[in-house]
């Protein structure tokens, strides 16, 4: 019982140092935020913030990560072979999205963070995207790597627009052109 009120409370306070980074990164650059400033923002000691963490670069990896945990896996996509299941799961994923505006404008926009697009392709290319068997392997990754940047910049201008279509119709437009990229 001890242990898992000490996992609550470390979750709690990672919790709010995160929000304090995204807090901050609203108006200043990530490499200008010191750990004083995340510390007097989540009221939290510096000892507290070494504790888990090395620097505000490493506070935001980790929120970068916990972004890209949240995509579903590839198992949950790809083992539902039917379009439907696979919609479905997509457009929860654009739903929670879609509540977490501001953290995903930082993360898409901030200077600091450029290299979230670069991960977040990476990610899509390791068993996310699927193409067509094709005996020139080089032809089958650059379709990936095309997918996964056209993915992900769809993804970035639906955020920047202020979400103008729904959760499905996004969902529905990259699947319909990731597919027939993918078979072509």
């Amino acid at each position: 019982m001890a242990q898992q009120q000490e996992s609550r409370r470390v979750r709690m306070t990672k919790r709010l140092m995160k929000e304090a980074l995204l807090e901050l990164m609203e108006e200043k650059d990530l490499m200008s935020i010191t750990v004083t400033a995340i510390c007097e923002t989540a009221d939290v000691h510096r000892s507290t913030f070494y504790n888990y963490y090395m620097d505000p670069a490493d506070l935001f990896r980790e929120i970068e990560q916990d972004f890209l945990d949240r995509i579903p896996t590839p198992s949950q996509i790809l083992k539902q072979n039917n379009q439907k299941a696979i919609l479905e799961t997509t457009t929860v994923f654009f739903d929670f999205m879609q509540e977490n505006k501001k953290t995903l404008q930082i993360l898409f926009n901030n200077s600091s963070s450029n290299n979230f697009s670069a991960r977040l392709i990476e990610h899509l290319c390791n068993g996310y995207i699927p193409v067509e068997e094709n005996p020139n392997k080089l032809e089958e990754h650059f379709r990936r790597i095309y997918i996964a940047n056209g993915t992900v910049g769809m993804m970035r201008e639906w955020v920047n627009q202020g979400f103008p279509v729904s959760s499905r119709k996004i969902a529905e437009m990259m699947y319909f052109l990731s597919t027939k990229i993918s078979q072509n």
